[in-house]
C-alpha cells in the first residue's frame, strides 16, 4: 500500500488569544512522512499558493 505524499491541512487559531496560526499533523502524517516531534522543517514555496515542507538533517542543516 503507498503512503500519501501529499495532505491539505486546514489551519486552526491557538486557543491563547495571540491571533497565531497552528498547523495540526496528525500521528498519520507524520508517520508517512518519516517525522517526528522536534525535528527541523523547512518551508519551500512553489510560487502556485502551495508549500513543501522538508526535514532537515539535524547535524548538516540540509535536507534529507
Amino acid at each position: 500500500m503507498n503512503k500519501p505524499t501529499t495532505w491539505t491541512i486546514k489551519l486552526e487559531e491557538a486557543d491563547d488569544g495571540t491571533g497565531d496560526l497552528i498547523m495540526p499533523f496528525t500521528d498519520e502524517i507524520l508517520e508517512s512522512a518519516g517525522w517526528k516531534e522536534g525535528d527541523t522543517l523547512e518551508w519551500i514555496d512553489n510560487k502556485n499558493g502551495s508549500w513543501t515542507l522538508r526535514k532537515l538533517d539535524a547535524t548538516t542543516n540540509t535536507t534529507e
